[in-house]
């Protein structure tokens, strides 16, 4: 599962690598604009796997839907493509376990993440009002987690942990005024393996979001 992560990361390294290198001379001709984007998001959760190195259990941790909050700072580096550099806090409740061999438990705990993003984002050139947009990005998240022993099976624990992350985007955008557009989208999101004390926690999220990106009166084309 690691490996295919870093495959993951390394194909959207390589798209950004590609996406850059093919529009530096267009960015270059053309003046860039800066913007600010805030997102709002509900964050629905995998089973988190989890194995326990003390009792030696393992099984799938079930999180409730939780909210995310974001602010990002942008640039246009051509007409179709930009960079956001995004701060992203997360929230959700762990509400329950399921123990290989043992059966499902109601249990109480938090995860919270605090997530640092490069991402880079292609809009797509139509002839619509609504316009199509797709992305990725790599980053690095700082997470806490909290877990109560409620069906006596598990090792209580509250710890952190920091690792890679990364995402893939996609969504549309609709821009009212020549310097406000609202956008709503998806996005996958996916870190490294994390440790909480003596647990490995495998995390992934699918978040819907709304947006919205406010132009800056600065380095407009």
């Amino acid at each position: 599962m690691t490996g295919k992560r870093f495959l993951c990361s390394s194909a959207i390294c390589g798209l950004a690598l590609i996406m850059l290198s093919g529009y530096s001379q267009s960015a270059a001709a053309q003046t860039s604009r800066i913007y600010f984007a805030g997102y709002m998001g509900l964050n629905s959760f995998n089973d988190s796997k989890f194995n326990e190195s003390t009792t030696g259990s393992s099984g799938d941790f079930g999180l409730d839907n939780g909210l995310s909050f974001a602010g990002a700072l942008g640039i246009r580096l051509s007409q179709q493509l930009r960079f956001e550099g995004e701060y992203n806090y997360a929230s959700t409740d762990i509400a329950s376990v399921d123990i290989a061999g043992a059966g499902s438990f109601d249990i109480g705990g938090t995860f919270k993440s605090k997530v640092i993003f490069a991402n880079l984002y292609y809009d797509l050139d139509v002839p619509w009002k609504i316009q199509p947009f797709i992305g990725g990005g790599l980053g690095y998240g700082w997470h806490s987690g909290e877990i109560d022993n409620g069906s006596g099976l598990l090792v209580s624990t509250s710890s952190e942990d920091a690792n890679f992350m990364w995402n893939v985007a996609a969504g549309l955008k609709y821009r009212p005024t020549t310097d406000m557009a609202f956008t709503a989208g998806y996005r996958y999101v996916d870190s490294l393996d994390l440790n909480f004390g003596s647990y490995d926690f495998d995390y992934g999220a699918h978040e819907f979001r709304l947006g919205l990106e406010w132009d800056l009166p600065v380095l407009a084309r």
